[in-house]
């Protein structure tokens, strides 16, 4: 399906004001019989309501590697980018088909979608634009590249994307890495960056914290800080994902993480908070420092698992609620909010106090006050360990974090230049004497 619209009427540039394309997520049962719902791009008229054309353009929006077709809020977010563009050349152009899009048009339509809000002028977030961008790029790409020698086109796939193989050290495997063009289009200046810090030294403070009041929990505070689990990948773990990979001896020579499909016990989950998805489908594996930290926090949540009755099969939840059910996202980053200011802050000042350290740490407990961090901050704390502690190199914390976007890394690390100089000079250290000493 080449057409953006084709209409015959007397006045074709009034009635493609009046129309719209949105997209409608559809819900597919596959041979196993799971449930997922993917995208389908649809011209409505807004009026009536009435859809005029079902485009077919969702196929070049779901036509992704197989590590990222199957979180259908990933593809509807997708479709919307894809949407908005294509609502952009129904409104402010006069082009009929995909393939007569000019890089100029792309080019224009960039500085366009910084706004959020037009009547407003409300800009988008830096990285929410980029993210965006990203979508876009690749479906005009897909779309190039599969009817290139159909269709007579205005621009070059090629143009807007360009793949750089990077060889990392140690490493026999190069590592592609997608680069978007830019065209001299600079992003909105993100109006306000989210409070991800957690400080090196807190984090020793806060599984401290987690052992005692929320033992249930550290494995996956572990599993966040250790290997870059975003919290709906918690939550998908089965007690036979963490797989420990031993060598000769039995020495363990390191520890996979199983992203590669949702947890059975989310198929077809129809209550009402989401369970939480797997973003990127993988074998994650814990960095090479905290393998004996995760074998021990392991086997010490297995005991409790198993001391309160709950199963530990394989296909069973590494982590469940106070029922004893799959524990969902909501369900976790509840828990870890309470923990962190029912415990963690007050013990955090405590120590501060008892280390003279009040003056050096004050300004992030302030901050905590007025603005928790929420769960993401372990997987922060991580991306900040291997880029200041380890050293890595960009591709290197890429693959350890399971991205695939090496735009979305170049913004992080620019928009946290000064938070790294942070990380690199913080000395608070957590020493578990000092609350002992004061409880």
């Amino acid at each position: 399906m080449s057409n953006v619209i084709q209409f015959i009427v007397k006045d074709i540039s009034v009635y493609r004001k009046q129309c719209r394309f949105i997209n409608r997520n559809v819900n597919i049962t596959n041979e196993y019989g799971e449930r997922d719902s993917y995208p389908c791009i649809v011209l409505y008229e807004c009026e009536t309501g009435i859809p005029l054309l079902y485009t077919g353009f969702e196929k070049y929006v779901s036509s992704l590697v197989l590590s990222e077709i199957r979180d259908g809020e990933t593809l509807a977010k997708r479709a919307v980018g894809v949407c908005n563009f294509l609502n952009y050349l129904l409104y402010e152009t006069q082009i009929n088909s995909l393939h007569e899009c000019t890089i100029t048009i792309i080019r224009e339509y960039l500085k366009f979608s910084r706004l959020k809000d037009k009547d407003s002028g409300d800009l988008y977030k830096h990285d929410t634009w980029v993210r965006y961008r990203g979508f876009l790029f690749d479906f005009l790409s897909d779309y190039y590249n599969v009817n290139k020698n159909l269709l007579p086109f205005k621009y070059n796939g090629d143009d807007l994307q360009t793949y750089v193989k990077i060889n990392d050290n140690n490493k026999s495997r190069p590592f592609l890495m997608k680069k978007n063009a830019r065209f001299n289009v600079k992003g909105p200046r993100t109006t306000h960056k989210k409070n991800r810090i957690l400080v090196k030294g807190y984090l020793d403070l806060l599984v401290f914290e987690a052992k005692k009041y929320e033992p249930e929990i550290v494995l996956a505070i572990a599993l966040q800080a250790f290997a870059g689990l975003r919290e709906g990948e918690v939550v998908n773990m089965t007690c036979g994902k963490l797989k420990i990979i031993r060598k000769q001896f039995a020495m363990v020579s390191t520890i996979e993480l199983d992203l590669l499909e949702p947890a059975e016990f989310f198929v077809n989950w129809e209550k009402k908070t989401k369970p939480g998805s797997i973003k990127k489908n993988r074998i994650q594996k814990v960095y090479d420092g905290f393998i004996a930290q995760i074998i021990e926090l392991y086997d010490s949540h297995i005991q409790v698992m198993e001391s309160k009755g709950y199963e530990t099969g394989n296909d069973c939840p590494l982590f469940v609620n106070y029922q004893g059910n799959a524990m969902t996202v909501q369900s976790y980053s509840g828990r870890v909010k309470k923990l962190f200011y029912d415990y963690f802050l007050p013990a955090l000042k405590l120590t501060c106090e008892k280390q003279n350290t009040w003056a050096d740490n004050a300004a992030f407990i302030e901050t905590y006050e007025k603005e928790y961090p929420g769960a993401h901050m372990f997987r922060h704390w991580f991306t900040m360990y291997l880029i200041t502690n380890a050293k890595l190199s960009i591709a290197e914390v890429m693959r350890w974090r399971g991205d695939s976007s090496q735009e979305s890394m170049n913004s992080y690390i620019h928009e946290n230049s000064e938070l790294i100089e942070i990380y690199r000079e913080s000395s608070y250290t957590f020493q578990s004497q000092l609350l002992d000493d004061i409880i």
